[in-house]
């Protein structure tokens, strides 16, 4: 028993260390991307943003995973399970990624995203702030993130045998995070791609709302907070009160 709980908590160890690894390079590759102005290099740092920001809030799941998958099932190799889980998790966020620098791409040629790829309209930053804030409550996101938040009733109900069963698993894993958080990985364009103080704070939002011990209050007033930063926006003229200044500065700083 003992030998048994200190094989897992190696095997935690060893897998905490490669995700947090996999996230500083993506962090590093998203920096890189940054400045180049054409879509290949826009499609990189959308990609390595949503390895850099999904990756830190997968790890009590794939942690979970790689701890039951040797019970449900003795024939696999478990680094290799865990590998296969976790990469369709990932794959399924770059796709995600491209569709997102698609639509960037677009918004930039109408002149509706800046060269700090941040919205030029105040007010289209408020709109998708309000949009982010409303769907925190839906029932959708409460179903999504529910599986996220018990990685082990989401694996008792969606576990499948071998690698087939652990690329599905991870895809059906994606899919609900991916639900998720949406809205909160477009709110980037709110603030900038560039700017780490609001990239920080999206990535800490997904983190405790996925994976902090009784979340479910803070989801919520997550939600009236982003909504109520949108009303503000929405109603205020630019750079008209302090509130304002602030705001905008904490969001458009450089790195």
């Amino acid at each position: 028993m003992l030998l048994s709980q200190s094989k897992d908590a190696l095997n935690a160890a060893m897998i905490v260390g490669l995700l947090a690894g996999l996230t500083i390079l993506a962090w590093l590759a998203m920096l890189i991307a940054h400045g180049q102005e054409d879509s290949s290099h826009l499609l990189l740092a959308w990609g390595a943003m949503t390895v850099g920001m999904m990756t830190p809030s997968a790890v009590p799941m794939i942690t979970t995973y790689a701890r039951v998958a040797p019970q449900l099932d003795k024939g696999i190799s478990v680094g290799l399970s865990v590998a296969v889980f976790t990469s369709a998790y990932l794959a399924l966020w770059l796709v995600f990624a491209v569709i997102a620098a698609a639509m960037q791409d677009g918004m930039q040629r109408l002149f509706l995203i800046d060269d700090r790829m941040t919205f030029v309209s105040p007010r289209l930053s408020a709109l998708f702030l309000i949009a982010a804030g409303l769907y925190q409550v839906t029932p959708l996101k409460q179903i999504c993130i529910s599986k996220c938040r018990s990685p082990l009733g989401f694996l008792m109900g969606a576990y499948r045998t071998g690698y087939k069963g652990a690329f599905f698993t991870g895809l059906l894993h994606g899919a609900f995070c991916i639900g998720c958080c949406w809205l909160l990985m477009c709110l980037v364009w709110v603030g900038g791609m560039m700017n780490l103080v609001w990239m920080g704070a999206l990535s800490l939002l997904v983190i405790i709302e996925k994976a902090a011990p009784g979340a479910e209050p803070f989801t919520k007033w997550a939600g009236i907070v982003l909504v109520a930063l949108g009303a503000v926006l929405l109603v205020t003229p630019r750079s008209d009160t302090l509130m304002l200044d602030i705001f905008s500065s904490l969001c458009r700083s450089p790195v």
